[in-house]
């Protein structure tokens, strides 16, 4: 005599089909929630980096501007030295006596346009700033 075992309807439990479906469901949800908290990371992190130059070219500005003038200058040697992580660069232009600045030095008209830059040693920010140095 065979006993056959009936199961009722509500006590039936999960097919393979349903726990596979919401594995998969609970999986996106997580890679979805991970790749929002890494964009976050990494865009903190950008700036991060970007406030840490702006900071340091300030500071550079400052140093660059408190030297005294010097005619057809092709540079401005300060005490500042740029934070670990980044590295400093200035470019210097000279007014023709007209409404441009040229990369050389004809003859001093007594105003400069000095251009610094900051930039990060990893190339992920940058920041650059023009200041005017003119003859006293």
């Amino acid at each position: 005599m065979r006993r056959t075992v009936l199961r009722r309807r509500d006590e039936a439990g999960f097919t393979l089909v349903e726990l596979l479906l919401a594995v998969s469901i609970l999986g996106i949800g997580v890679v979805a929630v991970v790749g929002g908290m890494m964009t976050s990371i990494q865009v903190s992190d950008l700036g991060r980096r970007q406030a840490e130059g702006q900071v340091a070219l300030r500071a550079y500005a400052e140093a660059v501007a408190g030297v005294a003038y010097s005619s057809c200058a092709p540079s401005y040697s300060t005490t500042y030295s740029p934070p670990s992580g980044y590295a400093k660069s200035m470019t210097v232009a000279y007014w023709d006596g007209t409404s441009t600045f040229t990369s050389t030095c004809g003859s001093d008209k007594g105003l400069q346009r000095v251009t610094l830059t900051i930039t990060a040693d990893d190339g992920r920010a940058s920041e650059s700033v023009a200041i005017a140095k003119r003859a006293s």
